[in-house]
């Protein structure tokens, strides 16, 4: 009677590698999957009677698991109009991040501030700075 002796790349080709590859594909699929899961929100700065004093603003978007920025923002005061209430979109693949915001006044100086933001889809989340601004 003959014995098949199976050599390491038989047993790779036939066992080990549809394994591999099946894992491979479920795991694109998930990304895949949760890429399409992302949450969109409009933020609104809302300066209140503090606007008149500010020049500029810059924002950086992250994560709440910390990382880069991942969306930034920036708004100039249009002469004899102010900087109103300045708003930008949001995309997030999770709905927990941070807004650092570095808001130049009129006089030169500078404020810088730090907010959580927690978002829910399709929400117009509006940020009252007023009191951080007022001397």
């Amino acid at each position: 009677m003959l014995e098949r002796v199976v050599s390491r790349y038989d047993l790779f080709r036939k066992r080990i590698a549809p394994i591999a590859f099946a894992v491979a594909i479920a795991l694109l699929v998930r990304e895949t999957c949760s890429k399409q899961t992302r949450t969109h929100a409009t933020v609104v700065l809302d300066f209140g009677s503090a606007a008149s004093r500010v020049a500029s603003v810059d924002v950086q978007l992250r994560l709440a698991s910390g990382g880069e920025p991942i969306n930034t923002f920036h708004a100039n005061r249009l002469e004899g109009i102010g900087i109103g209430k300045p708003q930008f979109e949001v995309v997030m693949a999770e709905d927990e991040g941070t807004l650092h915001l570095d808001i130049g006044l009129v006089d030169g100086r500078h404020r810088e501030l730090d907010r959580g933001l927690h978002l829910v889809e399709g929400a117009l989340v509006r940020l009252p700075l007023e009191r951080e601004l007022t001397p």
